[in-house]
């Protein structure tokens, strides 16, 4: 099998990681998401085995592509162009993510919730599949630190619908960090590898 361990496949998964709070950050700002971008990334989680990094994201890059645009502007943009809470949430969840991976009852309790979340039939984007990755979330992961503290207006992050949805766009950034770590991603790449990250980000946007 080809190593996964490519500057494509890093760049792929980490604009996974940067379209998953974008979207928590958009939640809880506004109260709704676009709803092609939450299914981008609601979809990964569900996608535990595959030769392709690609394939966890519905096998094209267009399903990611604001997280590949969001990689631009955080990687390659200036002070005025990044945004601190997105570049603050998506550190946070690749602590997160990597301590998950050096806990193996969290990855095994995952494990078992994904594949029981697999069996249901309903669209990745219903409420009730929504409601489901949020407990997921909550039960496996909310307790482990660091914590992510998403801000925002108080009546949508107090919203039932609202905080189940970031909660599951945060699993679909833990399901991105995973690949990310898997695929050879570090967070000194994220300062030495962040020329060939534009690069590819920039490739895969002109494609679409």
């Amino acid at each position: 099998m080809t190593s996964l361990a490519t500057t494509e496949n890093q760049t792929l998964a980490l604009a996974g990681i940067f379209q998953s709070v974008h979207l928590c950050k958009t939640l809880a700002t506004t109260g709704t998401a676009d709803k092609d971008e939450l299914a981008g990334t609601l979809r990964s989680i569900l996608t535990l085995s595959s030769d392709r990094v690609i394939d966890a994201y519905g096998g094209s890059a267009q399903n990611i592509a604001t997280g590949l645009r969001i990689l631009k502007s955080q990687l390659g943009g200036n002070n005025e162009s990044r945004d601190l809470d997105i570049a603050r949430y998506a550190l946070a969840l690749i602590q997160l993510g990597t301590n998950i991976l050096h806990d193996e009852d969290t990855v095994e309790q995952l494990r078992i919730g994904i594949s029981r979340t697999q069996s249901m039939d309903m669209e990745i984007d219903d409420s009730a599949m929504i409601s489901n990755l949020a407990n997921l979330y909550r039960s496996s992961i909310s307790h482990l630190s660091p914590r992510i503290m998403v801000s925002g207006d108080p009546d949508f992050l107090n919203d039932n619908e609202v905080a189940s949805t970031i909660r599951a766009a945060l699993l679909g950034g833990i399901r991105s960090v995973v690949l990310w770590r898997q695929c050879g991603g570090s967070r000194p790449k994220l300062l030495f590898s962040r020329t060939q990250y534009l690069k590819e980000a920039d490739l895969r946007l002109q494609r679409l």
